[in-house]
Formats: C-alpha cells, structure tokens, sequence
C-alpha cells in the first residue's frame, strides 16, 4: 500500500493536471494506493502524523507537491524507522528533488523510480530549534536566518512571482525579491559556536544558511559541496561586508563560484548554535518558523530512508 499524499493547489495550478496523469498510471499498474488531500497549510503534517501512527512496520509515504509539502510531512512523521518516503516533484522550486537527483519534469519516471525501489537509500535530515521556547522543526533541503530566509518565506506571495510565473521565468523570482531585501533589510551582529569549538563572532551578517543539500530558492548553490548523507551541515554565511559588495558578488554566489571570496565564509558540521543581537526571520525548507535571536541547528544522520 502506497499512501499518497497530494497537493493539487501547486505549480500554480498545474499539480492537479500532472496528477491526473500519475493516478492514470497507478491504476493501469493495478497499484494499491490511498490518496490524501490536503485542505490548508498545516493539514499534510497531520496526515503524515496519522499515516505514521497505522500500525504497520513498513509504511510507504509518496509525496506529489513541491518543498512546502514536503517539509509539512517530515514534520508530521513521527516514527522515521517505519516511514518509506517518494517523491513526485510539482512545486517551483523542487530542491529537495534537486538535491536527491530526481527527475523534476518527468512525473512518469519519478513514479517509476518509487515503484521498482528497494527503500534501501537513507539520508540525512536537519533541525533547528528556537533556543527560546524549545521549539523544534526538521528539515529535508536547508533553514536559514536573515536574507534568505527573509526571501524564502515571502517569495510565494510576492507579486514578482506570479508575474514571472505567467511569462514562465518564474526561477528569476528568488534573483528579484533577493536583491531588492538586500537594500531595505538590516543586518545583524552574530555569536556562532560550532559543534564544540569557541564561539565565532560575525558582525553585518546578512544570512547564514544551514544546508543539507547543495541549493534553495530554486537552484541556488549555497553550498556547492553539501551532501545529503555525509551526517554533516554545510553552513554558508555573509558577512563583514557593505550590502552593495554583496551584491556585486550575487552572481558568484548563483554560480557556486562563491567559497573563496570574501564576504562569504563556508564551514561544515554538526551544529551550530547562533545567538543575535537582534531577531530576524527564521526557516526551514522556506517555510516560516518565525522570529527568533537564538537557534540551534543540528544535523539527524541518516533518518530519512527514501524511495529511489
């Protein structure tokens, strides 16, 4: 039994299409499968949650949507070692699909994939907590503090978005929303300490993002060396540096060209725990933690076991 969980609402109207076509080719396969729809931001991690609480050891849990989906069903799983996870990309962005090398326009394939897998592939997953109220959430791609993450929470509600949506250029969204926050946001000084070293600081840091896979926003390398199942976090951070250099240096940044030059600075581990003079938007895989001054990234080894 395959639980599918699906966001007909994404890809700006396209999900519902493309799983039209997906459901065609399960029934043609004669597949045993349940379908979940999610009705509103928050239901796809209660689904998950119910889904995780079946009493069976080997739970198959397939998601067609985009990263949003995504992160709400990490967040609801609540025993990983009886979760199988699928993923059928038809979001915007796709960086966890990105990230796990899977075919993002070619929904036929990625169901293929799924079907003929050993569930033999674990990966790691991250998780920030705010140190305030000890609140927790995991995530698949990265989560980050500042600028990009700023940029990630609002961009699905930018009107450059829908516009570049209609004239399908919606991958330069990022770019423009990126660009225009970095001249109105204010930047922050930091105390970072890494795994258990002496804690660094950072003065005008602009973002630090915590990945798990090489890119976010849609194919930004943020860290061009991350992998997703080397039980570490690629931590990239700008900092030290006037706002108009940044962005001179946004294209280097776009390229992954980015880890020499300065301004930026690139550093792997375990955790880090971030203390701020100031708070700032914080998130995981995009979506809005809230606004926090001190957090705790860490990374979970191979939690996720995956269908690919």
């Amino acid at each position: 039994m395959y639980h599918f969980i699906v966001n007909v609402h994404g890809s700006s109207g396209k999900a519902f299409l493309k799983w039209n076509k997906i459901r065609a080719l399960l029934r043609n396969k004669k597949i045993d499968f349940k379908v979940h729809v999610p009705q509103r931001v928050g239901h796809a991690m209660q689904i998950a949650h119910d889904i995780s609480e079946l009493p069976e050891d080997d739970i198959k849990i397939v998601v067609v949507g985009g990263d949003g989906t995504i992160n709400e069903v990490l967040n609801g799983i609540t025993d990983f070692s009886r979760i199988k996870l699928g993923v059928i990309p038809t979001g915007s962005g796709n960086d966890f699909s990105r990230g796990m090398k899977l075919p993002r326009h070619n929904q036929k394939k990625a169901l293929e994939l799924i079907l003929k897998s050993k569930g033999d592939k674990k990966i790691d997953l991250g998780r920030s907590t705010v140190l305030s109220t000890n609140d927790s959430r995991i995530f698949g791609i990265s989560s980050g503090f500042g600028l990009d993450a700023i940029v990630g929470t609002g961009i699905n509600e930018a009107k450059i978005k829908k516009i570049l949506n209609y004239v399908h250029l919606g991958k330069l969204s990022y770019a423009f929303l990126t660009i225009q926050t970095l001249f109105t946001m204010r930047t922050y000084s930091v105390s970072l300490k890494f795994d258990d070293d002496e804690p660094i600081s950072f003065n005008k840091l602009i973002f630090l993002a915590a990945m798990n896979f090489k890119a976010e926003g849609g194919g930004v390398p943020m860290a061009p060396k991350a992998l997703g199942d080397d039980g570490e976090l690629s931590i990239c951070i700008a900092a030290g540096v006037p706002k108009f250099l940044t962005f001179l240096l946004f294209p280097l940044l776009c390229m992954g060209l980015h880890g020499r030059t300065k301004g930026f600075y690139l550093r792997n581990c375990k955790t880090l725990t971030l203390q701020s003079d100031e708070k700032s938007i914080l998130h995981t895989d995009g979506e809005l933690v809230g606004s926090v001054d001190s957090v705790k990234f860490e990374v979970l080894p191979q939690k996720l076991t995956m269908l690919v």
